[in-house]
């Protein structure tokens, strides 16, 4: 009987693994952390290698785009944010491996971080710590007592190699509720009947609500991100202006 369960379990997976495939024609590698960025095939032979500076090593993300450019995030050396996935930096790098566009998005208040979305257009959408202190956090009707990081999306035009001009921007700051205090913003005591708002007080914590994915629909002009601490997913309205981004009105939506 075992041994008649065993060869059973063993057709069964012969079966499984020789009927299943692999998605598209290439795999893109970019090991966190390692200055190298390979391409191979489904055969798993090796199409192609990227050898980076030691001194800019992959950050989280890297995408194969058309044209043959490599885009890839840079972990950056001295940033003033401290965490796993902490880039500050996105490189556009061509096929023959020349760096075209490397670009530096981190201060002592934001820094780049995980995932980020080239887009048809040429720019780029970023998402960054946007870092606030304790008394812009009591402000706003917040209940922790410490900084808080919360999050922001930055489209970003290239300009030279290495600058960049900040072409729309969604700041989640702007769109928070709170029902601690009545004489602060955005105070309710239901928050039901307004997705459009963010609880500040909803699990808070420094790294608050800690994004991971980005992507951008061009056809509905729309933006979708995830959150890891909070276990959830936004869709934001990208045709908006950025004035009408740091508000709920404007935009397709």
């Amino acid at each position: 009987m075992k041994k008649f369960t065993f060869t059973l379990l063993l057709c069964i997976l012969i079966s499984f693994f020789a009927q299943s495939q692999q998605w598209g024609d290439y795999t893109l590698i970019a090991i966190q952390n390692q200055s190298t960025t390979t391409l191979v095939d489904t055969n798993g032979t090796t199409v192609k290698t990227w050898t980076h500076s030691t001194s800019a090593k992959t950050g989280y993300s890297a995408y194969m785009m058309p044209g043959g450019y490599l885009w890839r995030s840079v972990a950056k050396s001295g940033v003033s944010f401290s965490d796993g996935p902490v880039c500050g930096e996105v490189q556009k790098v061509d096929y023959q491996g020349n760096v075209v566009w490397d670009y530096v998005y981190s201060t002592t208040n934001y820094c780049t971080h995980h995932d980020f979305c080239p887009m048809p257009n040429g720019n780029v959408l970023l998402i960054a710590y946007d870092r606030k202190t304790s008394t812009e956090v009591a402000a706003a009707g917040g209940s922790y007592s410490g900084e808080m990081w919360s999050e922001k999306i930055v489209e970003v035009q290239p300009t030279g190699s290495t600058t960049g001009t900040v072409v729309w921007e969604w700041k989640l700051w702007n769109h928070l509720c709170q029902n601690t205090s009545s004489s602060k913003p955005h105070y309710g005591t239901s928050f039901l009947n307004n997705p459009q708002w963010m609880n500040i007080n909803y699990h808070a914590a420094k790294d608050w609500v800690h994004m991971n994915g980005i992507d951008y629909n061009p056809i509905l002009d729309q933006i979708v991100v995830s959150s890891h601490n909070l276990n959830e997913s936004w869709i934001i309205d990208h045709s908006t202006t950025t004035a009408e981004a740091a508000s709920s009105s404007g935009g397709n939506a």
